[in-house]
């Protein structure tokens, strides 16, 4: 999670970045982005949100909480089981001699 603290220390580089700058229009883009991330540090800090701190277990959707294949993907078991099933069906399909 991005802190106030992670804010403030990237307005510092980009201060540091505007005073170092010869040109006048990278000096001006990097007071740019000090303002960008000082607003956000601040925004964070009034955000009453931020201040909770986040749950020790997040909860999964149960969709999500389902143990998978080998794979790992749900999808590739469900073509999986669809092509066993066509298959299935054009083996039944063929004449009996």
């Amino acid at each position: 999670m991005l802190t106030a603290e992670d804010c403030r220390r990237k307005a510092g580089e980009w201060l540091r970045a505007a005073k170092e700058a010869t040109d006048p229009n990278t000096a001006a883009s990097s007071r740019h982005l000090f303002d960008k991330w000082t607003a956000l540090a601040l925004q964070i800090v009034q955000d009453p949100y931020s201040r909770r701190q986040p749950p020790a277990a997040m909860r999964r959707p149960a969709d999500m909480a389902e143990p998978r294949n080998k794979t790992g993907n749900r999808d590739a078991e469900h073509v999986a089981d669809v092509l066993r099933e066509r298959l299935t069906l054009s083996d039944s399909d063929k004449p009996t001699s």
